[in-house]
């Protein structure tokens, strides 16, 4: 073999390895009819310690109201419906009066914190949120609207997909 020859298998032999152990940055993504389209990573690294969020790239529907809509993004384990964390998008929720929010933004980023070891989601929370580790975790999205009770109104949409951690 000519030294041309050899170096081009060098590089090739080279790019082939690096291929097989560079991992894929594949992402995933759902619509649910009417409400949203989001984005979001298949696989995500686990930081070694403390909490990371996993990012939920969402564009609502046009046609979406602006007011008495809701869609979330949950991850549990397979067999539970016990969260490992959750995000959710809200329009403005006319049964809350005065209280209600504005709606929020067409297009964004959900942000689903998970946590190394189990923490309190919130002041108000009443239990630990599960600590995350290596495995395969189903992500529900979800989406509804409300009356102007509060009550749902028609069918809770809900989908499931899964998620590895590593």
């Amino acid at each position: 073999m000519h030294t041309r020859e050899v170096k081009r298998l060098i590089f090739l032999l080279t790019l082939v390895l690096a291929m097989g152990v560079i991992p894929s940055a594949h992402a995933e993504e759902i619509t649910i009819d009417g409400y949203v389209t989001i984005n979001y990573p298949a696989t995500v690294k686990l930081n070694q310690t403390g909490c990371q969020n996993i990012a939920f790239k969402y564009v609502t529907d046009e046609n979406l109201p602006r007011e008495n809509s809701v869609f979330l993004v949950s991850i549990t384990p397979n067999d539970s419906k016990r969260v490992y964390g959750y995000a959710a998008w809200m329009s403005t929720l006319t049964y809350m009066g005065d209280q209600a929010l504005p709606p929020m933004a067409r297009i964004g980023v959900l942000q689903v914190k998970i946590c190394r070891k189990a923490f309190m989601y919130s002041s108000k929370s009443t239990k630990l949120t599960l600590a995350s580790k290596p495995g395969t975790y189903t992500i529900y999205f979800n989406a509804g609207t409300y009356d102007e009770n509060g009550s749902l109104t028609g069918e809770k949409i809900e989908f499931k997909r899964k998620i590895k951690f590593y």
